[in-house]
């Protein structure tokens, strides 16, 4: 199943910092290879936030307009790194997998050729989505995937474009029904 897929603008990271917040314990320790503390996540974030060039979010919400499901591009220096997390309660429905296929378009039509992806050797379900969308995978302690990237093509530019409209229009309407129920006492 693909799911749409939304681009948080930069006054939108905050929905991040919450995700990751939000997340169990076990899955903050997949996503980040240990144990972190939300002052670290909550540094992190901030981070995000003062270098949005650097950091491209791109989430699945629910209809609460929480970020369930998260992508992250990184590119310093001209390197790039993809990282993941789903909540535990919407893992296994294909979010990860559309979330990556969304992430490596949108490096692939900016011609960005080459990234990694750091996950533990344990993170079975991080591995397996790796190997899914061709991303090359070795074995170092931690699990270091290699990205290499497709050329642009007029499909990828044209379906980015239409997967991103479809997204847009499927937050604003979840905007929409979201704030009708605050204003009928019903949220």
């Amino acid at each position: 199943m693909s799911h749409l897929v939304y681009r948080l603008l930069p006054h939108q990271y905050s929905k991040y910092r919450e995700h990751l917040l939000a997340l169990d314990q076990e899955s903050k320790y997949l996503r980040f290879g240990h144990h972190v503390k939300d002052e670290i996540l909550n540094n992190l974030c901030d981070t995000f936030e003062k270098n949005p060039n650097e950091h491209k979010i791109f989430v699945i919400e629910n209809e609460d307009l929480a970020a369930v499901a998260v992508g992250h591009i990184s590119i310093v220096n001209n390197e790039m790194e993809l990282a993941f997390s789903v909540h535990k309660e919407y893992q296994g429905k294909g979010m990860g997998s559309s979330l990556m296929a969304r992430c490596v378009e949108w490096c692939q039509n900016r011609n960005i050729k080459k990234g990694i992806m750091v996950c533990l050797s344990v993170n079975q379900p991080i591995r397996h989505l790796a190997s899914k969308h061709g991303i090359l995978i070795h074995h170092e302690g931690e699990t270091t995937a290699e990205i290499s990237i497709p050329d642009p093509n007029p499909i990828s530019v044209w379906n980015e474009l239409l997967t991103s409209n479809l997204a847009r229009m499927d937050h604003l309407g979840k905007t929409n029904r979201y704030y009708a129920k605050k204003l009928a006492g019903l949220a």
